[in-house]
């Protein structure tokens, strides 16, 4: 793609206003930076007069639906954030109740408020749990810690690597850990030099490692 054509695209693509106080004050008021990126991404969809499914919002943010529908029903529980419409196809998500709390100056307990990180570990075990039909093992818990503590695997190419797994009726924690461990070896650290590195290597299977 040429610059002037990308720059076309970037000015096509048009803006999303946030608020300066909201960027100041969001963890005051519940959020976290997982929290305020979904955010971001329901106001970019919807104020373009879109439905912001979870699906169009896990494509855009590299997860899965999955996560999406917790991050979202989190936030329906917390009262951020409140579905209007008559219909599923006509639902709307209004953040009301966080501007209300904005407003009204209401905070939160720092304790209540998950950091970036822990964010990332729970959404992981949460997803390999729903994959996985039933709740991890003390020793799968372990390997997942090691995968955030020794191996710094990237959240998001977890989350990936889970998918290519699921895909492959491979719900094996060895065998996502294969898959991890191929793709750092290949230095490969993005969802998008994945997709280049499947699509050059289609029809190759990881090699006897479903348990």
């Amino acid at each position: 793609m040429t610059l002037e054509k990308r720059l076309q695209q970037y000015i096509q693509a048009g803006n999303t206003g946030v608020s300066n106080d909201l960027l100041l004050h969001y963890q005051d008021v519940g959020l976290d930076n997982d929290d305020l990126a979904l955010y971001m991404q329901v106001e970019r969809i919807q104020g373009r007069g879109d439905q912001a499914t979870p699906a169009a919002i896990a494509q855009v943010m590299h997860t899965t639906e999955k996560i999406v529908i917790t991050r979202l029903q989190s936030l329906i529980r917390r009262d951020l954030m409140q579905v209007v419409g008559g219909s599923i196809q006509t639902e709307i998500y209004d953040f009301t109740p966080l501007y209300e709390k904005l407003l009204d100056g209401q905070t939160t307990q720092r304790s209540e408020i998950v950091s970036d990180g822990k964010s990332a570990r729970r959404e992981i075990m949460q997803t390999l749990e729903a994959e996985f039909g039933r709740p991890l093992s003390p020793m799968e818990m372990q390997t997942v810690g090691h995968w955030f503590d020794q191996d710094h695997f990237e959240p998001v190419m977890m989350l990936l690597a889970i998918q290519e797994a699921v895909a492959n009726n491979a719900r094996s924690l060895r065998y996502i850990e294969t898959i991890l461990a191929n793709w750092q070896r290949d230095n490969i650290t993005t969802p998008q030099a994945a997709q280049v590195s499947k699509q050059r290597r289609r029809g190759v299977t990881y090699n006897n490692i479903i348990d």
